[in-house]
């Protein structure tokens, strides 16, 4: 039968219905009244509703309308089923009022959402219940963000109507309880946040900040209720390369500095830690089967889970622990600047920035004059030439490349380094995101137009890190030099001879692998980088 969870909007027509038709079928099983009839006639009003949206026949809307009024009437207050039907007829109204424009149906819509909302309101710190029925608190939870989405958007659909002010602040107001919740996130706060964050970015709100940072814990407990599969690697990937790579720009922004290291630190934390979960080689992987469903959250992990957070508060309480497994601050991702500035080069849908982490100070904002698709094009270029790599021709465009990202990125960077007195020749560590971490950033330069050669040079011996964090726990404040036989870094050598670029080697190793082989070095200068890893 059909599912009236699924994806809607690639549903066949056949499919909705045969679903309608059994809906009809299963409505006259109940007599007039029947104090189960709510859930069919709720179920045909949604498929109609579903027809509606994919073929936009008015007569199914109105049809969809009367049912979930009917539904309505059988759920009093106390009824389980009256949230869903007060939500229900509310979209319902929705539909009218986009197709009509009459104020009164969004009016209505707005009113059910806010009855709705009631019923299941969030809970918030002090509310500790939900440990001991973790299953009805997950579904309460999840009934109150969905109630607590819908009203926000009707608000803002209002607001945009009517330009009521009161309208925007209230929506906004809904949305920062999402900052105040108690127990582990669902999927759907998760949603919510995510739909905060795009509401608050299109108005350029003040809120935006604490949506993201909002977002991204709900990621990070997301996470925590996912297993080790390359299905849910997948979805965590898409998930923090745009929401960590955002709230970078969004603080860039609204010049917090300081908190866009900390938002892109703790996404890029959430994927490096994901990443390091798994071990099981792919074709174990294959063989046992896993396909990775998109969440786990059996009644047994959501306990748990609700108690480690209970616990890790407790812990935050204590004198000495008040960030006890909590993101780092600056102060503390600072300190993996110890050893030299660290780079972070980020870009995003907004825009492209680069801060430069320095130990005793403030970081230095470096914009950049280029747009996330143009280092796409250059990511995607340079990896397609990469693999054609020893012709003249092959080698001129890979060095227009270099050039490039030199005039649009690295250049501008090498200037705000000198202007912080950071002198050529010292040790700096790049810490690329999204597009640029496929491209070799220490290797932009100055060459000549058509040739291969560099017109003048400022070398900085350069090095790669995933986060600052794993910079500072690799590091411990010691110096680092290039080690050939170290188990946890890649070593890339970009060779210059008399101002000319000449071969690049790269060696991967691994804690379970021997390098593959030695870097080769010709005679010249050599710009060594190292690259580190999470263990």
């Amino acid at each position: 039968m059909y599912n009236i969870t699924n994806n809607r909007d690639a549903l066949l027509l056949s499919d909705l219905e045969e679903a309608i038709e059994l809906y009809q079928v299963a409505l006259l099983l109940y007599p007039p009244g029947h104090s189960d009839q709510p859930l069919p006639l709720n179920n045909l009003a949604i498929s109609l509703r579903d027809r509606f949206r994919q073929h936009g026949i008015m007569s199914d809307l109105d049809k969809s309308m009367k049912l979930h009024r009917d539904a309505l009437l059988l759920c009093p207050h106390g009824h389980p089923d009256r949230s869903s039907s007060l939500n229900n007829l509310a979209a319902s109204l929705q539909d009218e009022f986009l197709q009509r424009g009459t104020m009164s149906d969004l009016d209505e819509a707005i009113e059910l959402h806010w009855d709705a909302l009631l019923l299941h309101p969030p809970s918030h710190a002090d509310q500790s219940s939900s440990l001991k029925n973790p299953t009805s608190s997950f579904e309460t939870d999840s009934c109150s963000a969905s109630s607590l989405n819908n009203l926000a958007l009707s608000l803002r659909d209002r607001f945009h109507q009517c330009g009521v002010q009161s309208d925007l602040h209230e929506a906004f107001s809904l949305y920062s309880q999402l900052s105040h919740l108690s127990h582990v996130a669902s999927r759907t706060d998760l949603d919510v946040a995510e739909s905060w964050v795009a509401f608050a970015d299109t108005l350029n709100h003040a809120s935006a900040l604490l949506a993201y940072k909002t977002a991204l814990k709900f990621l990070d407990q997301q996470v925590a209720l996912l297993s080790p599969s390359f299905h849910h690697f997948n979805v965590i990937r898409k998930a923090v390369s745009s929401l960590a790579t955002d709230a970078f720009s969004c603080s860039v922004h609204h010049h917090a500095l300081t908190t866009a290291v900390e938002l892109v630190e703790q996404g890029r934390a959430v994927f490096w830690t994901q990443l390091a979960h798994f071990s099981t080689p792919l074709d174990e992987l294959s063989v046992s089967g896993d396909t990775g469903s998109t969440e786990d959250q059996s009644p047994q992990i959501q306990q748990l889970t609700m108690q480690w957070d209970d616990v890790a508060s407790r812990i935050c309480m204590l004198p000495d622990f008040p960030w006890f497994l909590l993101p780092p601050l600056f102060s503390d991702l600072q300190k993996a600047a110890e050893d030299g500035p660290v780079i972070i080069v980020n870009a995003s849908q907004h825009c492209c920035d680069a801060l430069i982490v320095l130990s005793n100070q403030n970081p230095v904002h470096v914009p950049i004059d280029i747009t996330q698709t143009e280092v796409a094009d250059l990511s995607s270029e340079f990896r397609s030439l990469s693999k054609e790599f020893g012709s003249l021709d092959t080698r001129l465009k890979l060095v227009s490349i270099l050039r490039k990202l030199w005039d649009g990125v690295i250049g501008p960077i090498v200037q705000a380094l000198r202007v912080s007195n950071i002198r050529p020749g010292s040790h700096i560590w790049w810490c690329p995101t999204a597009e640029f971490t496929l491209l070799p950033l220490h290797a932009a330069g100055a060459y000549e137009k058509k040739r291969d050669h560099l017109s003048h040079m400022i070398i900085y011996i350069s090095s790669y890190t995933p986060t600052l964090a794993t910079l500072h726990q690799e590091t411990g404040g010691k110096k680092v030099f290039v080690d050939t036989n170290s188990n946890i870094r890649s070593h890339v050598y970009w060779i210059i001879s008399k101002g000319k670029a000449i071969y690049n080697h790269n060696t991967m190793a691994s804690k379970d692998k021997k390098l593959q082989e030695q870097a080769k070095l010709d005679e010249g200068l050599c710009v060594p980088t190292t690259m580190i890893y999470n263990r």
